[in-house]
């Protein structure tokens, strides 16, 4: 086992895509005709915006005001960020959560890095209500509190600090390949998500499972 890998002792998670399962097109269905429509929205509008809001501690309504300016034809839709965002979130991911809670049964160290708007932190579903899994982790970076997002190196940096982990001491876990790169550079070890079991065969190497 190279120094590398034996150094690795806690594992740091992203939340959407990895441990919560998510879908920002779930909030607009009913205000495009179409899926090309909706798509050019994601594309044009809702990514910028969304960004934006995690940037800030105001409200939605404050911070969209600029877009739905600008796109007025997409207003109705910037509407529903604000009023309607919960329905993106479709809960969590129990193959995932499996994997998390076999770290904790192995009393690996468990923290989370997400980005995710102070607005609308914690998670929460009008059906389901199944997050408990969140209280394993020791410490949670929420980007839009820290108002600070992936992949800046400085928010790494800040979650680094607040864990408590040295470089070189995390596997950091997201669905993004270039915020996993980010992270790497920035002293943790990178691991894109893909999959439940491949990430499991990438703990084993590390000996935290």
């Amino acid at each position: 086992m190279s120094q590398e890998t034996g150094s690795v002792k806690a594992v740091v998670f992203d939340l959407g895509g990895v441990l919560i399962d998510w879908d920002p097109r779930l909030i607009f269905q009913q205000h495009f005709a179409t899926r090309g429509v909706l798509e050019a929205f994601l594309a044009e509008v809702f990514w910028r915006a969304h960004h934006a809001c995690h940037d800030t501690l105001a409200p939605f309504e404050e911070t969209l005001a600029p877009y739905k300016r600008d796109y007025p034809h997409f207003a109705a839709a910037l509407d529903a960020m604000a009023t309607d965002w919960q329905k993106a979130v479709m809960g969590p991911i129990p193959e995932t959560v499996a994997v998390l809670e076999e770290l904790v049964a192995h009393q690996v160290p468990v923290f989370a890095l997400t980005n995710w708007p102070a607005q609308t932190w914690p998670p929460a579903h009008p059906t389901i209500d199944n997050y408990a899994f969140l209280d394993h982790f020791r410490s949670i970076v929420v980007s839009g509190q820290v108002q600070l997002r992936k992949p800046d190196p400085a928010i790494y940096a800040l979650a680094l600090e607040q864990f408590g982990l040295a470089p070189g001491e995390a596997l950091f876990v997201d669905d993004l390949a270039t915020n996993a790169e980010a992270a790497t550079k920035a002293g943790m070890v990178g691991h894109q998500f893909l999959s439940a079991e491949h990430l499991r065969d990438r703990l084993s190497e590390y000996d935290l499972l």
